[in-house]
């Protein structure tokens, strides 16, 4: 069984939104910054297709808890059970998937294309949900709980120790047709060996103050009076579980019992079943997590579907473009991106392996290279120190663009994907020019420096003499002191060195001008030098920045840009 679409209306946190997944896509990897609604469209799914009455549902379910508009839930499925498609069943009430796809309203079936049907939960504020099945040439048809339970369909949430207790709602009642019977038979023959061999000694002592207090009333007995467990039909305060020699299985690490509950799901049916996984990497380990997608890519190559959320780097990494789909969440409408885009694709791959974590923020900073990634990690500390408060605060995160067209090209994808973007690039580059302004044409905003100015070339231009010699203290640790004096010497002629040797240390004599102060910034972004070309080295880099920004000229460029910036972070909050 897979679900092919739903439509959810007025459900948690969703307005509104209409989700489809092509009709060949076995593994659905679900992303997106939290808050997103990811939880929430699987709980959609498992509520549409619950498999009892008993649907728990309050006033907060409702959309702004406004309980005057139902909540309506609409799921198609393809690969539907055979014992469902008879005539007296709902083998009328068949769709086409690609009329549905194309909004037609004429849903009928059409031969050699795909049939799906569509399961309707409805809940009014009543709070009494009620399933049909529906097409757009007929009027719905209730669906029992008895036919409900002949999908094939498992949830793994954080109540999977229940799947290693025999009882309601494990899977393990799917592996055995008879497992109620036996469990009752069980039971009954526990609970009468109980009644013949528990010791009630401690009880029986005041059998002679009930004697006692009969004769005085005139009730006479017919024997020594004695207590005894008494056989009752009802439930049992007694569990069967399944145990690990001695060791109940519940009681094993968080990461074992979700895999053991994944897979006992998966097998519970032998046509393919639909899986819903929360959060997948759960008590897994990055290693776990490979095999385990590794093996569910096998488990669902030709029948059955995986659905499964997820906020791991590591998760990202292991899935393919076609497998991930990007959800987004505007005031209630929700929508979600498919990563498979063909004319990018190779491209889009490689931007998940190296930054997955690009794809779990609300709001990014497309940094051209690790310097700016650095640069802004110093600023993120800087303005924590003097506010208490982080990006995150703002749901900001940074992504590596790798430079050039690869950044325009990475912040295009993420705003196509319904994420905020901004870019934090250099401006040496004449022939971006054009990009950038289609960038800022598609409401992605580029931050860059003044007079064609290199990062590292707007911070010495634009900081005092002091910083820069830290600056390019910091330059000889991570390079040595040899070869930033040769790099320094090889730039200036010999009569006009703003530079000087003092005790082990290179000076700038006071007459510095900020031109010499930019060119000591063009060897160090020059790839011969790359001074700073590293994350660490940025942060470092920033952090003396940083510490004397207040002293920093309002209107330099470095300034005015960091200040743009930090007004788009805090966004609404400015």
């Amino acid at each position: 069984m897979k679900v092919t679409s739903i439509a959810i209306k007025n459900f948690r946190g969703i307005e509104k939104g209409t989700f489809f997944f092509p009709l060949n896509q076995r593994l659905v990897c679900i992303i997106g910054p939290g808050d997103s609604c990811k939880s929430t469209l699987l709980k959609a799914i498992e509520w549409s297709l619950w498999p009892t009455w008993s649907l728990t549902v309050t006033d907060l379910d409702f959309y702004n808890g406004n309980t005057n508009n139902p909540i309506v839930i609409e799921t198609t499925i393809s690969e539907v059970p055979e014992e469902l498609l008879s005539e007296d069943k709902f083998g009328l009430y068949l769709r086409d998937f690609g009329a549905m796809l194309l909004g037609s309203e004429n849903d009928e079936p059409v031969d050699g294309r795909t049939p799906v049907i569509t399961i309707r939960l409805t809940v009014d504020d009543s709070l009494e949900p009620s399933w049909s099945v529906i097409t757009n040439r007929t009027d719905p048809r209730s669906i029992s709980q008895k036919d409900r339970r002949l999908l094939s369909f498992g949830v793994v949430g954080y109540d999977y120790e229940k799947d290693f207790l025999w009882g309601r709602g494990s899977v393990l009642q799917k592996y055995s047709d008879s497992s109620k019977g036996a469990l009752h038979t069980a039971y009954t023959q526990a609970m009468r060996s109980a009644v013949e061999n528990t010791n009630l000694t401690e009880l029986d002592r005041i059998t002679t103050d009930i004697s006692d207090v009969g004769s005085q009333y005139g009730v006479s007995f017919m024997g020594k009076l004695h207590n005894k467990l008494i056989m009752q039909n009802g439930s049992y305060s007694t569990a069967v579980g399944v145990f690990d020699r001695d060791v109940p299985f519940s009681q094993r690490g968080l990461g074992s019992k979700r895999l053991l509950s994944m897979g006992l799901n998966i097998h519970a049916s032998s046509n393919g079943s639909l899986i819903l996984v929360d959060e997948l990497e759960t008590g897994l380990e990055p290693y776990r997590i490979s095999t385990l997608i590794n093996q569910l890519r096998a488990e669902f190559s030709d029948k059955g579907q995986i659905i499964f959320t997820t906020h791991s780097r590591s998760v990202v990494c292991e899935c393919t473009t076609d497998e991930l789909f990007v959800i987004s969440e505007d005031g209630g409408k929700v929508s979600l991106t498919s990563l498979s885009m063909d004319d990018i694709k190779k491209d889009v791959q490689a931007i998940i392996r190296s930054e997955p974590d690009s794809f779990l923020c609300k709001r990014l900073i497309v940094c051209e290279g690790k310097t700016e990634i650095g640069i802004l990690r110093a600023l993120d500390n800087a303005i924590y120190k003097k506010t208490g408060i982080r990006f995150a605060h703002y749901g900001v995160g940074t992504a590596l663009g790798g430079g050039g067209g690869k950044t325009f090209k990475l912040a295009k994808l993420l705003k196509n994907c319904g994420y905020d973007v901004s870019i934090l690039m250099d401006a040496d580059i004449d022939s971006e020019d054009a990009e950038k302004k289609s960038m800022e044409s598609l409401g992605i905003i580029v931050f860059s420096w003044e007079d064609r100015n290199a990062i590292e070339e707007q911070i010495f231009a634009d900081v005092d003499l002091d910083t820069a010699e830290s600056l390019i203290s910091l330059a000889c640790e991570s390079k040595t002191f040899d070869h930033v004096v040769t790099k320094l010497n090889a730039a200036f002629t010999r009569e006009n060195k703003p530079h000087y040797l003092e005790e082990g240390a290179i000076r700038l004599y006071s007459d510095c001008s900020a031109e010499e102060r930019k060119k000591i910034g063009t060897i160090a972004k020059n790839k011969k030098s790359e001074w700073f070309k590293r994350i660490d080295l940025g942060e470092q880099l920033g952090d003396i920045v940083f510490c004397k920004y207040d002293e920093i000229d309002d209107a330099a460029g470095f300034k005015v840009t960091i200040e743009q910036l930090k007004k788009w972070v805090r966004g609404n909050e400015a």
